[in-house]
């Protein structure tokens, strides 16, 4: 009997050490494949954010940095983040609200994005620098996005490959240029789980 629980023991600590090596070679991949780190300072508001997008829309780095801020701006103010998001996002994705601080708010669809963003907000820590267990950024006064790759898919369509400290691939957030503001299309992968 006592033999039994040995080899059991052994056999567990073998496939918990298995794990681990699995993990801090992934987290090597990891390293190995980050093609480019783009940063900038935090804003609070919906107003800061809009008037930034305002000036700075025409890079698509820029108007991705923004995006980030403001969803991280939806665990401080949540109302602001959401409609700074929205202001940023497809004009398939806002509808116009004068009560709103950036004059949209999101569509009914993209509302759902910005909900599960809103009830996990740790998604949104886990892509600017945050450790597991709880994602707290690097540095709270700066959105810091390590790029894996940025595909230009034409003219005017971006596709960056975004890592998250909590996902084994890096996350795809494609940008469209229209009226000379690059802005968010399609980020449904960043509403995903990351790990806990």
């Amino acid at each position: 009997m006592t033999g039994k629980v040995v080899v059991a023991a052994m056999l567990a600590l073998a496939l918990l050490s298995g794990c681990e090596t699995t993990r801090k070679i992934k987290d090597d991949i990891k390293n190995e494949a980050t093609k480019r780190t783009i940063e900038c300072a935090r804003l609070h508001s919906a107003k800061e954010l809009k008037d930034a997008y305002d000036q700075r829309a025409g890079d698509a780095d820029e108007a991705l940095l923004l995006f980030f801020n403001a969803l991280l701006l939806i665990e401080e103010k949540q109302s602001e983040g959401i409609a700074a998001g929205a202001y940023m996002s497809r004009a398939n994705d806002q509808w116009t609200d004068a009560s709103s601080p950036t004059g949209v708010k999101p569509s009914q669809m993209a509302s759902e994005g910005f909900k599960r963003m809103k009830d996990n907000p740790h998604y949104a820590r886990s892509y600017s620098g945050g450790e597991p267990t709880d994602y707290k950024p690097a540095n709270a006064e700066k959105v810091v996005l390590e790029i894996k790759e940025t595909r230009k898919n034409s003219d005017t369509e971006v596709k960056f490959f975004v890592w998250s400290s909590g996902k084994d691939s890096a996350s795809p957030v494609t940008m469209r240029l229209a009226g000379g503001k690059w802005s968010v299309e399609e980020w449904s992968s960043l509403q995903t789980g990351v790990r806990k």
